[in-house]
């Protein structure tokens, strides 16, 4: 059954027992206290927005489990201007699927997954005499660059200890453990072969 439930807003006083319901909407984030402790989830059904309380043993499930914009199902009750959940659920895709068309206007497409680049990191060494011959200059040079380019994302570069090389500095490490002498950041980048 690929319905969903439109919650309707009951005042807690007029109801002896609370009545639990299924809704069905899209998580739109995480509810937070005055001090940033995650206390539930902001629901979208349509385009009311809807907070939901969890209990304790539900709530780190909303940062492992649920990202923005996934589709979930919460068994919950109403709590005077919230809800309180019992349960939630990834909806499934056919159901998911069924309201994305009925809020298209409201949804966003799922997003296509780009492949993650390799993390690099390039050590700078920032001692004695490296640091006397320009390792600080070519550290800042370079984290400048890779601070600018967006290509350039999956790239760090650390400051290190002495390399053993002092005669021949400044020097740095490529990931692949080659070591470069007199090194400038135009030959690091080169030398990394993601340019």
């Amino acid at each position: 059954m690929n319905t969903f439930y439109e919650p309707a807003v009951a005042d807690a006083k007029t109801t002896s027992a609370p009545t639990g319901q299924v809704l069905k909407g899209l998580y739109a984030g995480a509810y937070r206290s005055d001090k940033g402790k995650i206390k539930g989830l902001m629901l979208q059904v349509g385009e009311a927005e809807f907070t939901v309380k969890l209990p304790k043993y539900l709530r780190p499930m909303l940062v492992r489990e649920l990202a923005p914009d996934d589709f979930v199902q919460v068994w919950a009750y109403p709590e005077g201007d919230r809800w309180r959940a019992i349960n939630v659920l990834p909806l499934p895709e056919c159901e998911a699927e069924t309201l994305r068309q009925q809020w298209g206007h409201l949804v966003s497409a799922p997003e296509v997954p780009q492949p993650q680049k390799k993390r690099l990191c390039i050590e700078v060494c920032s001692k004695g005499k490296c640091f006397k011959q320009g390792g600080r200059q070519l550290y800042h040079d370079l984290q400048a660059a890779v601070d600018s380019d967006p290509e350039l994302s999956h790239v760090s570069v650390k400051a290190t200890g002495c390399m053993k090389a002092c005669k021949h500095g400044p020097n740095l490490r490529l990931p692949s453990g080659q070591m470069l002498h007199r090194a400038c950041p135009a030959d690091a980048l080169a030398n990394l072969g993601a340019k």
